[in-house]
């Protein structure tokens, strides 16, 4: 549709019509929209995964902590286990399960959840590192997590989050 319209000197000018002009500028401005909003949703989901995890640490040191003195990783004293077996150790018996129910509790697979390290050859020594301190407990989680990036950025679609919490012994 043209319009016309008079200018001072008393020509007529002949305008453009801009009904459609928004309609574009929209289109244009939609899928920018979209990525930040799956942005924001990714990030939410991630920092939602690490509280549960900090949540997940808590309990673990806790039931950790309250392990009676001398019982680390490898003793095990009564009331906490038998030690006669040999076979139990109680971060594998009491601290594991415990921390994998949270984390499934709460949305996420608890199978995933790593202890202090993915390496397995450094496992152990870490965890006697870590459970030998008469005074303090540590316990470390990882959870890799796997962002919605596609081919082009291969190098960032695993992501490890994080916690961790340290208590002192005693109960």
């Amino acid at each position: 549709m043209r319009t016309l319209t008079v200018s001072r000197h008393g020509r007529r000018i002949m305008g453009r019509s801009e009904h459609g002009q928004s309609f574009v500028e929209f289109a244009f401005i939609v899928p920018f929209l979209f990525i930040m909003l799956a942005g924001v949703t990714i990030i939410a989901q991630g920092f939602n995964l690490q509280m549960v995890l900090y949540g997940a640490a808590y309990e673990g040191a806790r039931i950790l902590a309250k392990n009676p003195a001398g019982g680390d990783n490898s003793h095990c004293i009564k009331p906490a286990c038998d030690p006669a077996l040999g076979t139990e150790k109680n971060f594998e018996k009491y601290v594991i399960p415990v921390v994998k129910q949270y984390v499934t509790d709460n949305g996420y697979d608890g199978a995933k959840v790593v202890f202090y390290t993915e390496k397995k050859d450094d496992y152990e020594r870490i965890l006697t590192l870590k459970t030998s301190d008469k005074e303090l407990v540590e316990v470390v989680l990882l959870y890799p997590f796997e962002l919605p990036v596609g081919n082009f950025a291969e190098s960032l679609q695993r992501v490890l989050i994080g916690a961790n919490c340290v208590m002192k012994r005693g109960g």
